[in-house]
């Protein structure tokens, strides 16, 4: 919430800024020499604007790829849970009932944990979590199985498990892509200057020129924020959940 509060701000911080500039700039030019170049500077507006939307797309479109990333690796680790959770009916009732309780256990410091450990710098692994994900390998790794149908499950299970492993490594460690310093510098200075060239147009009303100038601002810092924090699934605006594993959890 404070980081939807302070962008909200920084928003209307920049718009507002483009208002005053847009009141200079219209008073230090005057408003009959902007109304003679509107036919140029129209033609030029519709070439940057052109541009700005193409850079614009471009960003969102890599930034949404990691969002939907993030939600694959996500769903993939409660898959392998939910796998474990079963293959353990397999086994003995004592030793079954450790395992599933191991795997709530996982489960849970996941989602009120470890989840949110990403959203700061430094170390994304919980130790509590750690420490469970230990305990259910031992576990899994101490049971006996008798029967060609348990000898089937456990195998099934010890792939699982690694997989697990494999899964969560992938949501704490996994190379995300980013995006390049200079495709940032374009869409922010592309932000400027389509901003800019608004102030080369000039309307009878002023006042419905700054609502023109407010609402082509806001429109545009919008975009470039939500790119901005869809770019980063695990610490954005409003973080992940991680619906799978609460899904699971409510299914238990």
């Amino acid at each position: 919430m404070q980081v939807f509060v302070l962008n909200c701000a920084i928003i209307l911080a920049l718009s507002v800024l483009a208002v005053v500039a847009m009141l200079w700039f219209r008073r230090r030019v005057g408003t009959d020499a902007l109304r003679r170049n509107h036919e140029v500077a129209g033609f030029v507006y519709s070439v940057v604007g052109a541009i700005f939307a193409v850079t614009v797309a471009l960003g969102a479109d890599t930034a949404h790829d990691e969002y939907i990333q993030a939600e694959k690796v996500a769903a993939a680790e409660a898959i392998q849970v939910a796998n474990l959770y079963q293959l353990a009916d397999w086994f003995p009732q004592e030793d079954g009932k450790l395992v599933k309780g191991l795997l709530l256990q996982y489960a849970r410091t996941v989602v009120e944990n470890e989840w949110q450990r990403s959203v700061h710098k430094g170390e994304p692994a919980s130790p509590e979590t750690e420490a469970v994900f230990h305990g259910l390998m031992k576990a899994v790794r101490e049971l006996q199985p008798a029967t060609i149908q348990q000898q089937t499950a456990y195998t099934e299970m010890v792939q699982s498990l690694f997989q697990l492993r494999e899964d969560r490594y992938n949501r704490l460690y996994g190379k995300r892509s980013e995006l390049p310093p200079l495709l940032w510098f374009v869409v922010i200075l592309g932000g400027f200057i389509t901003i800019g060239f608004t102030m080369f147009f000039s309307m009878e009303s002023t006042k419905a020129h700054i609502v023109l100038i407010l609402l082509v601002s806001v429109l545009i810092w919008s975009n470039v924020m939500v790119m901005s924090q869809v770019h980063h699934p695990f610490n954005g605006i409003n973080v992940t959940p991680p619906r799978a594993l609460i899904a699971w959890m409510a299914r238990i």
